[in-house]
């Protein structure tokens, strides 16, 4: 999830907890607490450019770190502020603000470590988008305005509206699934690894990705509720197969949930399929390239985030469920 919304989260579920006199403070506290795991995106190196991908994510998110992380914000506060507030209040604001990162996090489709140390999968419910506007702007709005007016109702509406928003995004994603399933039924095809997750900035038009017989084939498709669902045809990408993959391929593959693709465009990058620009490319949103004389040599981690009119112009259509090219 972006900075802000993570920031505007935790700052609303933290005012819900506090005395009148003090949502001011505490507004600041659970914000700063909520934004604080993301902190871990300064682990990189240059000898390691898959390094930041390991750790992104990582124990800073777990259940198991929040009320270390917590403390440890809650403690720079205190001290920043020349102990001029009670350091109680300020770490309960803090605990409260930094237990809703990872879950947060764990509704998008990236993946968070939040059973570490206890256990290394990446949880992943893809139920909305990194960046969606339809669910900061209400929380910036009633969060914003309940500390500036300290009114306490107001950022537990911002708290009641983010779980409504997650629930509604869980149904979506639901019929997503179910259209996803009906579609490779009727292809006639059988699924070996697959994924549904919401495009960029909404949870109405998701990215379908298969795999079958070696190909991954890349689909959108459109929910509303009391709709049926719309699939927009996309393209159909090789999977990459290696007999001895090298050391960070076999960590990307990790990384990347097993959804690794040969780019189409480029023979030395190996992509991961389950992101794209437009929920229907083939094209990979990023992947690493490869040295082919020296697999052992560190991979280089390559963006493609190229976005013409065309394609935006196409974005919107089929958000609005309008045709594009070949609709089913």
């Amino acid at each position: 999830m972006d900075l802000l919304t993570q920031g505007l989260v935790g700052s609303a579920v933290a005012q819900s907890f506090c005395r009148p006199k003090a949502q001011y403070r505490v507004a600041f506290y659970g914000a700063i607490a909520g934004m604080a795991p993301d902190l871990d995106a300064l682990i990189s190196s240059s000898a390691d450019p898959l390094l930041n991908l390991d750790y992104h994510r990582h124990f800073s998110h777990s259940l198991a770190f929040i009320p270390l992380g917590a403390f440890i914000v809650a403690l720079l506060i205190w001290l920043v502020s020349r102990r001029r507030f009670e350091f109680r209040e300020i770490w309960m604001a803090c605990l409260l603000g930094y237990a809703t990162h990872g879950f947060l996090d764990a509704c998008t489709s990236y993946g968070t470590h939040l059973w570490w140390p206890f256990a290394l999968d990446r949880v992943s419910w893809n139920l909305v988008s990194i960046i969606d506007p339809l669910f900061s702007l209400p929380l910036l709005v009633l969060t914003v305005w309940g500390a500036w007016r300290s009114r306490v109702w107001f950022p537990r509406a911002a708290a009641i509206f983010c779980a409504c928003y997650l629930l509604f995004a869980l149904a979506q994603h639901r019929q997503a699934e179910s259209a996803q399933q009906t579609l490779i039924t009727q292809r006639d095809h059988t699924s070996v690894r697959q994924v549904v997750k919401p495009s960029i900035g909404n949870v109405f038009l998701h990215r379908s990705v298969y795999l079958f017989d070696g190909v991954y084939h890349v689909d959108a498709i459109h929910v509303l509720p009391g709709l049926t669902a719309k699939i927009y045809r996309g393209g159909k990408v090789n999977a990459f197969e290696a007999a001895k993959p090298g050391k960070d391929v076999a960590r990307f593959n990790r990384l990347s949930n097993g959804f690794l693709c040969q780019h189409p465009e480029a023979e030395d990058v190996i992509g991961d399929i389950r992101y794209g620009m437009l929920p229907i490319s083939p094209v990979p949103l990023w992947g690493i390239k490869t040295n082919a004389l020296n697999s052992e040599l560190p991979a280089e981690f390559v963006k493609f985030r190229s976005l013409g009119e065309e394609d935006i112009s196409q974005f919107y259509r089929m958000l609005f469920r309008r045709n594009v090219w070949a609709a089913e």
